[in-house]
């Protein structure tokens, strides 16, 4: 059987399919992307409150154990680098070329990929506009001993254990 297009429908399977992975691999970076504007967005939003509302170094009491700061962090993770803001913006900008690649290949290999993609890389620009636009990020939470972090790093550090399971899971599958 021919169709109208002159192929049968076994000649014309490999381009059928060909076309539904361009669609599933458009429809999970349309939502990496919106799951990026959305941290961007919390993220901004959170950090202009925290600014507008606590002094910096004051501590607000939430609950035991859990108290919100503000501070300003000039470095990355743990204060390192403090006063390095030009060349750790840098290095992200660098950081989020390379996640950007890596996730162009790794998008269509698991259904995590683009939600862990996502968080990533809108963590990562989240504290980056801070960055270029305050010379050091806003950080507020903080729980215990830990230093103060923020909504962006929160998302970070959960993408990057997402993108981690989903490489595991892809791994495992195959």
């Amino acid at each position: 059987m021919v169709s109208r297009y002159g192929r049968s429908p076994h000649e014309a399977l490999p381009d059928v399919i060909a076309r539904r992975k361009r669609r599933e691999a458009a429809a999970r970076f349309r939502l990496m992307g919106l799951i990026a504007l959305a941290v961007i967005v919390a993220d901004q939003i959170v950090k202009l409150i925290v600014r507008q509302a606590i002094e910096p170094g004051s501590v607000v009491h939430v609950l035991p154990g859990i108290d919100l700061v503000h501070t300003v962090n000039t470095g990355i993770a743990f204060s390192l680098f403090a006063g390095s803001t030009g060349l750790i913006a840098v290095l992200t900008l660098v950081a989020i070329g390379g996640i950007g690649i890596a996730l162009v290949a790794y998008v269509g290999q698991h259904r995590l990929v683009p939600i862990g993609g996502g968080l990533l890389l809108g963590g990562s620009i989240g504290n980056l506009i801070d960055r270029m636009s305050r010379e050091g990020v806003t950080d507020f939470i903080a729980i215990g001993p830990w230093p103060p972090f923020n909504v962006a790093d929160m998302a970070v550090t959960c993408g990057a254990v997402l993108l981690v399971l989903a490489i595991a899971l892809s791994a495992r599958d195959d």
